[in-house]
Parts: C-alpha cells; sequence; structure tokens
C-alpha cells in the first residue's frame, strides 16, 4: 500500500497537465475513464494496484514489440514472432538490452544535463514509468512468494525514493529495520526476524502474507463477522469466539459447497482484459510511447526521487548524527562537572560519624550514641566509592 501510494504521489498527483497525451493520467483514462476523478484524488488501494500492473504489462509488451521489430522486420506483432517458436536464449537477450534500452537508470540526472535538442522527455517520463512499475511488481512477487531476500533488496530502494516523495516515516522505520537486520542484530536472531517476516497461514503457494496482516485479518473475523451484533456485540463474547475462528471459517465453507455457492460468494472471476489492453497498447503506438524522439517535450516534469531522497536521508541522518554529538558533548560537561568537586588529589572527603551525629541529633532523627560504633562494611564501600554526584552532595 505504501508503494502503491508513493507511484500515486509521484506521477498522478503533482500531473498537472491535461495536454500532454503521455502522461500516466492519459493512460489511466484509456482504461478506467469513470474512475479518473477518484484516482486523481483520493483513489483506493487496489485501484492504484491494478493501474500499476495493468498499465506496467502493456507499456512492456509495448516494449518488447520494439524491440523484436528491430530484430524480426517480417513480424509485424509479438503473435508473428512468437510463431516462430524464439528460443530462450534469444529471449534473454532481448530482456536485457530492454532493461538497458527502457528502464530509467538510478541516476535520473543524466538525462537531463544533457542539451534539449538532445533529449525526448516523453520517452524519459517512460523510462520512470517502467522503473517504479518494475520495482513495485517486484516488490508484490517477492511478498507472495516468500522471498525475503529479494523483498529486502527492493526495501533497500523504497527508502530513497519514499524520501523523495515524503513519506519520510516509512522510510525512516525500512531504513531503521535494514540497520537491525545487517548490522546491530547477531546472526541468530536476524535470521529469525527474517524468516518470520512473512507467514503463509493458508499453506498455499505465493500466499504469503505479512505478520500484520494476518492479524488484522483475524480482528476482522473476531470482532465483525463472528463477534455478535446487538446487544451479543461484547468483548466476553469476542474473546469467547476467538479461539472458534478456525471452525466457524470451516463450517461455511462445507455449506458453500454443499450449495454450489462456493462460487459466488468467495472470489469474482478474473476479468478479461484483452480488449482493454489492446485499446491501450493502440493509443501507446500511435503516441511512439517507447520510441526514442530526439528532441520531443513534455509538459510534465517528474521528480527525480531518487536524488532527492538520497539528499533528504543524508540530511536526516547529520541531524540525528549532530543531536548525538550534542548529547554526547553534554553527558561529558556533566562528568567534568561532578569530577571538579573532588579533591585534587582525587580522593573521597573524609567521613567524620560525629559531623553527621550532631547534624542528625539537630534534626531529632538519631541519638549521638548510635553513631559511635561504625559498620565496617559500609567504611569499605565508602573507601571504594568513585565519588559521584549523589555521594558528595550527602557529605557537603
Amino acid at each position: 500500500m505504501a508503494c502503491a501510494d508513493a507511484i500515486w504521489r509521484r506521477h498522478i498527483r503533482s500531473s498537472e497537465s491535461e495536454s500532454d497525451p503521455t502522461n500516466l493520467m492519459k493512460y489511466v483514462t484509456q482504461i478506467r475513464p469513470l474512475e479518473k476523478h477518484k484516482i486523481l484524488t483520493n483513489p483506493t488501494f487496489r485501484q492504484l494496484h491494478e493501474v500499476i500492473t495493468h498499465i506496467g504489462i502493456v507499456l512492456r509488451l509495448d516494449a518488447w514489440r520494439i524491440a523484436v521489430s528491430q530484430r524480426h522486420p517480417e513480424c509485424l506483432s509479438l503473435e508473428e514472432w512468437v510463431n516462430t517458436n524464439p528460443t530462450w536464449d534469444e529471449l534473454v537477450e532481448i530482456a536485457n538490452e530492454l532493461l538497458k534500452n527502457f528502464v530509467a537508470l538510478p541516476d535520473r540526472a543524466r538525462d537531463t544535463r544533457k542539451d534539449s535538442s538532445q533529449r525526448d522527455q516523453v520517452f524519459e517520463m517512460t523510462k520512470a514509468y517502467h522503473k517504479d512499475f518494475l520495482l513495485y511488481e517486484e516488490t508484490n512477487y517477492s511478498m507472495n512468494h516468500g522471498d525475503i531476500g529479494r523483498l529486502d533488496a527492493c526495501l533497500s530502494q523504497w527508502v530513497f525514493y519514499f524520501m523523495g516523495c515524503g513519506k519520510t516515516k516509512y522510510a525512516h522505520e525500512i531504513l531503521h529495520y535494514l540497520e537491525n537486520i545487517y548490522i546491530l542484530y547477531p546472526k541468530p536472531l536476524a535470521d529469525a526476524v527474517r524468516i518470520n517476516s512473512l507467514v503463509n497461514p493458508t499453506g498455499r503457494k505465493d500466499h504469503f502474507r505479512g505478520v500484520d496482516w494476518v492479524i488484522e485479518h483475524n480482528n476482522l473475523y473476531i470482532k465483525r463477522i463472528f463477534g455478535g451484533a446487538g446487544s451479543n456485540h461484547t468483548i466476553h463474547r469476542m474473546i469467547e469466539a476467538s479461539p472458534l475462528i478456525e471452525i466457524y471459517k470451516d463450517v461455511r465453507e462445507q455449506f458453500e459447497k454443499m450449495f454450489c455457492l462456493s462460487h459466488k460468494t468467495n472470489r469474482h472471476a478474473p476479468p478479461k482484459m484483452n480488449l482493454t489492453f489492446d485499446k491501450l497498447r493502440r493509443y501507446m503506438e500511435k503516441y511512439k510511447t517507447n520510441v526514442f524522439t530526439r528532441g520531443r517535450k513534455s509538459e510534465l516534469e517528474l521528480m527525480d526521487t531518487m536524488q532527492s531522497g538520497i539528499i533528504k536521508l543524508n540530511k536526516s541522518v547529520e541531524e540525528t548524527r549532530q543531536r548525538w554529538h550534542a548529547g554526547h558533548k553534554r553527558q561529558e560537561q556533566l562528568r567534568l562537572e561532578v569530577e571538579s568537586k573532588r579533591k585534587p588529589s582525587g580522593v573521597i572527603r573524609e567521613f567524620d560519624p560525629e559531623d553527621i551525629a550532631q547534624d542528625s541529633e539537630a534534626r531529632g532523627e538519631v541519638e549521638p550514641t548510635q553513631l559511635d560504633d561504625v559498620d565496617e562494611e559500609a567504611n569499605q564501600m565508602l573507601e571504594t566509592d568513585d565519588g559521584g554526584l549523589f555521594v558528595d552532595e550527602i557529605f557537603e
């Protein structure tokens, strides 16, 4: 959800140009014309997820079409090329070329420093779409498959992305997590945390979920679905029903199977997107989205989240370091003040029981005779004391 919101902040919320035919909102209107205002102002996660995945699929298919046409001019479409039965080595080779030519580099400023006559701002924006959508799908894939190593590699990129688009809390938490896992924690503890970061409650393939998601899912069943209604909706009932959640769910599934309702209650069939994808593909082909055209300009200027995120993160780290040094300096000053109260020789002031007895007698606390015999253990403790602040205050 945070990744989808970060992409929305960079590519949709900052979009102010309605006349630019190659910005992301124009692609959205091709596949979701009735949801344009909702996606532009306050979209749901499911809407953003489908926009990112669907537009990303069509963008990559169009890039594949261009790369294949350069190698095989006789093939007018991807379907014709597939019918030629290409080898796996050729697929890998074309995929590497796509990564090199169609995905934005980490340093986007390298392209912006060129002369405007040598740039294609539309193609630069398309390369940014490819990079962000691929990173999002890689993160989604690694989470669903429980690949925590790949997920950590993706999170190291999202740190700068979040900082650049203004989601600083997420960036700080991810950075704190990565520092703990790979630097601070012992290896056995770090491995335990990483292995248990994702869980698969159903045991099915590609159904790993975050621990917090599982907790929220159980809370939904405990509080809303099986938590009672009206006067029965009490904390006592929720506590009693909480161990039986899995039994209730199993009973519901059994009834659905008995009455042949399983295809109507749990999940809708996946939508058929062939016509929608074909419409968007023809739109991209018309405006040459994935074709480099020298001197082409765009009214939309994307923010460089990588460079901006690095600058903001370095500034935040430097401010934290300065606060730590200021606190450390203050501690040193307090230590010097304590040491200055000692005698030059560094020996603790002599302990005189008679002075303390007189002072206590004046306050009516103890009799003078009670302090005649000083405990030997107490004297030994005072002799080995470091002369700290609290001891000095007592005997001053």
